[in-house]
């Protein structure tokens, strides 16, 4: 009597390949973009991070910040191909007290709107 073997045929083997490379096909972009969309995030919150912290390393350096309206603003860092730009004049005092003020910040995927709030540089993101 002979036995059955076990186990799989080539043919089998082959269509549950088939099967998961066209589900990556499909899973896979949506997850691309998730995670470059997160990491936008996470930059764009440091970047946010940075603007909050103006008073203090205005205050490190001795000397007044004046930002006239459509310039880069000094002191805050933000990745390659990213723009921050003042709408308005800010001023940050050598105390480290700031004026009221609009600026833009502009990514690779989203342009965001942000105001800064004296005296302490709290920086809000008007909604939509």
């Amino acid at each position: 009597m002979n036995r059955p073997q076990a186990g799989y045929t080539l043919l089998e083997m082959i269509v549950v390949m088939a099967i998961l490379a066209m589900a990556t096909a499909v899973a896979a972009p949506p997850s691309y973009r998730m995670v470059r969309s997160w990491q936008e995030a996470t930059q764009v919150d440091d970047v946010l991070q940075q603007l909050e912290r103006l008073p203090s390393r205005v205050r490190a350096t001795g000397s007044p910040l004046n930002v006239e309206g459509k310039e880069s603003i000094p002191l805050v860092t933000v990745p390659d191909g990213w723009a921050l730009r003042a709408k308005t004049p800010l001023q940050v005092q050598a105390n480290g007290a700031c004026t009221d003020g609009e600026a833009t910040l502009v990514t690779a995927h989203q342009t965001i709107d942000l105001r800064i709030h004296a005296p302490f540089c709290r920086i809000q993101r008007p909604s939509p």
